[in-house]
């Protein structure tokens, strides 16, 4: 009887210390509070709530459904003419991503290439803007294909494949599946907050 009485308050005692609450109730679970874990969150211009904010590696984007897939999309500090970047606004896709293309003259939609850091996680997609639109190109769900590159745009320019003329410049990835017009759904600026 007294081992049983001596392991009963042993037991309530290291409840108690387990606790760690100074016995007020009014603060933790207990009274209804989940704990300060605010989020960033991406807003398009409208105020509307995109979607949390996620980072890989150094990039900040959003995670979106698309189709039936979900990607994640991009986002960037855009510059103006004089090279200037704002503190608190952003814009969907990259600034230095290149683009290939299976054409000659950058018509059609882009290849989705193989091996981007979001493509190892989610379904593989590519941001092309033009102007002030900016679309999501998101590669089919299937394997990978030889895709023969014709053609880049970088920096806004396009520019023929002319880099090994005598050999075409074949890359894994997808021709895209579908595409999903950002800024008609989640106008820019886009800004990062709670």
């Amino acid at each position: 009887m007294r081992k049983s009485l001596v392991a009963v308050l042993l037991a309530s005692g290291i409840t108690s210390l387990s606790y760690g609450g100074d016995g007020n109730r009014s603060d933790g679970p207990e009274a209804g509070k989940q704990g300060e874990h605010r989020v960033l969150k991406v807003f398009d211009a409208t105020g509307k709530n995109v979607g949390p904010v996620v980072t890989l590696g150094f990039f900040p984007g959003v995670v979106l459904h698309v189709s039936g897939a979900t990607i994640l999309v991009p986002i960037s500090r855009p510059f103006d003419s004089g090279g200037q970047y704002p503190a608190s606004q952003y814009q969907w896709g990259w600034l230095a991503s290149s683009l290939g293309y299976p054409t000659t003259d950058c018509s059609g939609p882009p290849v989705v290439p193989a091996g981007g850091d979001a493509s190892d996680i989610l379904r593989p997609s590519i941001v092309v803007r033009e102007g002030a639109d900016a679309t999501a190109y998101v590669a089919p769900d299937t394997h990978t294909t030889d895709v023969t590159l014709r053609s880049y745009v970088a920096h806004g320019k396009c520019a023929p494949d002319t880099s090994r003329p005598d050999r075409l410049h074949m890359v894994k990835g997808w021709y895209a599946e579908s595409t999903y017009s950002l800024t008609q759904n989640y106008p820019e600026p886009l800004t990062i907050h709670y």
